[in-house]
C-alpha cells in the first residue's frame, strides 16, 4: 500500500474514531463548483470522499475503499445502466417530473422575525463514513456544541436543508431509499435548540438529491425551490409557490448539476452556481460555470435557455435581498481545490446586472481554497466553511460567521469536517 493509499486509510479511520468519541464530524460530498463529468445516480454522488477527492480520482483503490465504508449507507438506485456522457457534454433530455401538492398541502413553512446577532442555531445534514449513519445534527453557534440529533425516519434519509426568516424553522427533504422521490419536511427548535417532530408538508417531490445546496426557500416560508436529478443522470429545477399552489419545474440535461440554490426575497428570482461542463476541442468548457440566474414566472422548457448567467464565473453566489446583487466568493487564482493548491478566498457582492465587485473579505495564502457559505435569511452572515488541512487531505472545513458589514470572521468551535455540507441557520 503506497503513502497516498496510507492516507485516504488514516482519514477515514480518524473519522470513524471521531463517531465512536461522540462528537460527530459532518458529511462527506463534492466541493461546490467542481465540473461533474458524469452525474451518476445517488450512491456514487455519495461514495466519494471530498476529504480525498483527488486522490480517489487518481486511485481507483481509494474508491473500492469507500465502497466497503459506507456499507448500507445509501439506498440502492435502480438497475438502469449509466452511459457514459455523449461527445457533446450533455445528457439527453427526459420528461420533467411536476411535484405533487396533496389536497392537505401546507400554504407555507413557519417563519418568524429574526433576532438580532449571530443566529443562535444551525443544522446540519450529517451521513456518516462508517454503519450507514444518517441524521440532522443540531449546533450552538456560540460554542459549536452538538445539542442535539435527529434520526431519519425508518427506510428513509435527509437529502437537503434550508431555513425561512427566524432562527428556529427548518426545512428539509426525506428522501425514500425505495425511489427517487422526496416528501418536504420542517421542524422548529425551541429556546435549548431541542428539535419538536418533522412536521410533512404534504408535498411530494421526484427523482433524487445528490449535490450540497438543492433546496432554498424564502424568507417568508412560502416559495421553495429544489434541484433534483433522475437516477440516470438527468434532471430538473422546480420552483413551488405554496400559497398558490403552483409549481413550474425546468428541465436540466446539462451534467454539470446546479448547485447554491437561492431565492429573491420575494420569490421572484431563483438564483444557481454551475461547474463548467463538457469540453471543446480546443479544451475550453462547452458550458461556462459560474452563476446564473432565472426568473420564477419563465415558461417551462431548458433550465439554461431560461437563465442568464451572471459576469464573473463565481463557483459560489447566493442572491441577496430583491434579487438584484449577490453575495459571491471566488478564488484566485482561478480555480478550486488540488488545482489550487494556495490561493486567495475572496467573498464579496456585486450586481446580477455585472460591474465591479464590492470586496468584504479576502484572505491570502490559503491552503485548498474553495468556496462555499450559508446565508442568514437575515441577510447579515455568512456561515462559511473556510477550507482547513485535516489528516493529510484536502477539502476539510472549519465552519466560522463571516460578518457582512464589517467582514470580520470568527471561528466556531466545532469539529473539522469534510465539505462542503449542506448547512442551514
Amino acid at each position: 500500500m503506497n503513502s497516498l493509499e496510507n492516507r485516504l486509510r488514516d482519514a477515514f479511520r480518524a473519522d470513524a474514531e471521531t463517531v465512536r468519541a461522540g462528537t460527530i464530524p459532518p458529511a462527506p460530498s463534492r466541493p461546490a463548483g467542481r465540473a461533474d463529468a458524469v452525474r451518476r445516480r445517488r450512491r456514487a454522488r455519495m461514495l466519494i470522499p471530498v476529504a480525498a477527492a483527488a486522490a480517489v480520482l487518481a486511485l481507483v483503490t481509494g474508491l473500492s475503499l469507500a465502497t466497503s465504508r459506507l456499507g448500507t449507507q445509501v439506498r440502492s438506485a435502480p438497475a438502469s445502466p449509466v452511459s457514459s456522457p455523449p461527445a457533446s457534454g450533455a445528457w439527453p433530455s427526459g420528461p420533467v417530473h411536476t411535484p405533487v401538492l396533496s389536497a392537505r398541502a401546507s400554504r407555507g413553512v413557519p417563519a418568524s422575525a429574526p433576532a438580532p446577532g449571530v443566529p443562535r442555531f444551525y443544522v446540519t445534514v450529517y451521513n456518516a463514513l462508517d454503519g450507514g449513519i444518517n441524521h440532522i445534527i443540531v449546533r450552538a453557534t456560540a460554542s459549536g456544541r452538538a445539542v442535539a440529533t435527529i434520526a431519519s425516519p425508518a427506510r428513509h434519509f435527509f437529502a437537503g436543508m434550508a431555513a425561512p426568516a427566524g432562527d428556529r424553522t427548518f426545512l428539509t427533504a426525506v428522501e425514500s431509499n425505495r425511489g427517487c422521490t422526496a416528501q418536504l419536511e420542517w421542524f422548529r427548535l425551541d429556546d435549548r435548540g431541542r428539535p419538536g417532530p418533522l412536521t410533512p408538508l404534504h408535498v411530494t417531490v421526484p427523482r433524487t438529491y445528490g449535490r450540497t445546496g438543492n433546496l432554498a426557500i424564502t424568507p417568508d416560508g412560502r416559495t421553495i425551490a429544489y434541484a433534483a436529478y433522475e437516477c440516470d443522470g438527468a434532471g430538473e429545477v422546480g420552483v413551488i409557490h405554496l400559497a398558490s399552489r403552483q409549481a413550474r419545474v425546468w428541465s436540466d440535461p446539462l451534467p454539470n448539476s446546479p448547485t447554491s440554490l437561492s431565492l429573491s426575497a420575494d420569490g421572484r428570482w431563483l438564483g444557481y452556481t454551475m461547474g463548467p461542463g463538457g469540453v471543446t476541442s480546443h479544451g475550453v468548457p462547452s458550458v461556462p460555470g459560474g452563476a446564473r440566474v432565472l426568473s420564477t414566472s419563465a415558461p417551462p422548457g431548458s433550465l439554461a435557455a431560461r437563465s442568464r448567467i451572471v459576469p464573473g464565473g463565481a463557483p459560489w453566489a447566493v442572491l441577496a435581498g430583491g434579487g438584484r446583487a449577490l453575495y459571491e466568493c471566488t478564488v484566485s487564482p482561478s480555480g478550486s481545490g488540488a488545482q489550487t493548491p494556495v490561493g486567495t478566498l475572496i467573498y464579496g457582492s456585486a450586481p446580477v446586472a455585472g460591474g465591479r465587485e464590492h470586496v468584504i473579505a479576502r484572505w491570502h495564502g490559503v491552503s485548498v481554497p474553495q468556496c462555499y457559505a450559508s446565508l442568514d435569511p437575515a441577510g447579515r452572515y455568512l456561515l462559511v466553511q473556510y477550507p482547513t488541512v485535516a489528516h493529510a487531505a484536502p477539502y476539510w472545513c472549519r465552519p466560522a460567521v463571516l460578518d457582512l458589514r464589517t467582514g470580520r470572521l470568527t471561528d466556531i468551535n466545532a469539529p473539522a469536517f469534510s465539505g462542503p455540507l449542506d448547512i442551514a441557520w
